[in-house]
């Protein structure tokens, strides 16, 4: 039984080393920044590692195969005991994904930065709803973490989709400021909708700035990302203008600046036509 154990252990430490991808996320980078800062990043990098235990975690005995298990001297009682750490049975999709009939959404979902995004939506609702005297100040920083935690996926539109994805979308009879526009466009309703509770504005308009930024990697470097990990991207120097350019524009957008708002609306806009032909051209 020990030997299983060991074994289970290994697989899981291999998983653990899989999930690199971390490195080339914008929130990886932001996370190191604070900790400079010993008292902020306790908490920042709790959500990051547990955040990346859960798919090293999950069932992992399911990863080994079906005839090694079958051979290995096990008890009826043995069986038992480890049959938690096996797939469930049924193979059907959650209920949930069949609420959710846009492909868009569901990738979205299988990534470790959209439940990033998600801790930090709950934690700053429930500061501003339950502290006694929540800091106005504060709500546009959280609403901007959320979206930090969504700019990586904002410049690799197409990473989800896997290189035989990417090649359907080419030979699809499809404009391609439509392809970015309808990747796109989910990533905003998501934001949107996750900062309702701090300032949607504000995270509206740092998304916009993120996307239009984004969609230079999208449409000429997209990298490959795998399901519940975080996403592919280049920091330097992408990602770093889009930690730049979506703080200025949020944090603008949030004191009443409206013109930092039509700048990243604008150049969405722009960045969409202009990348959108480079897509289809590419």
């Amino acid at each position: 039984m020990l030997v299983l154990l060991r074994a289970i252990a290994l697989s899981a430490w291999r998983e653990i080393r899989t999930l690199n991808s971390i490195q080339g996320n914008n929130f990886f980078w932001f996370a190191l920044l604070l900790s400079m800062q010993p008292e902020s990043m306790g908490l920042i990098w709790s959500l990051i590692g547990s955040l990346l235990l859960l798919p090293a975690l999950a069932a992992p005995l399911a990863r080994i195969p079906e005839i090694r298990l079958s051979f290995w001297p096990l008890g009826e009682t043995e069986r038992k005991f480890l049959r938690w750490l096996s797939k469930p049975e049924a193979q059907t999709s959650p209920w949930l994904w069949r609420l959710l009939p846009l492909l868009e959404f569901r990738q979205i979902m299988r990534t470790l930065d959209f439940w990033l995004a998600t801790l930090f939506a709950v934690m700053g609702t429930a500061y501003r709803l339950l502290y006694p005297n929540p800091e106005p100040a504060a709500f546009p920083i959280l609403a901007m973490l959320v979206v930090l935690a969504l700019s990586t996926l904002a410049q690799n539109l197409l990473g989800l989709d896997g290189l035989s994805g990417r090649m359907r979308w080419k030979m699809a009879p499809s404009r391609g400021y439509r392809i970015l526009w309808r990747k796109g466009w989910v990533l905003i309703a998501i934001t949107v909708v996750l900062t309702a509770g701090l300032s949607p504005l504000a995270a509206l308009s740092g998304m916009l700035a993120a996307l239009a930024i984004g969609h230079h990697s999208s449409a000429l470097s997209p990298l490959d990302c795998g399901a519940w990990r975080f996403s592919m991207g280049q920091f330097f120097p992408l990602g770093f203008m889009q930690v730049i350019g979506m703080f200025s524009c949020g944090i603008a957008t949030a004191r009443g600046d409206w013109v930092f708002l039509g700048l990243s609306v604008t150049a969405y806009l722009v960045s969409i036509f202009v990348y959108g032909w480079v897509l289809e051209n590419a």
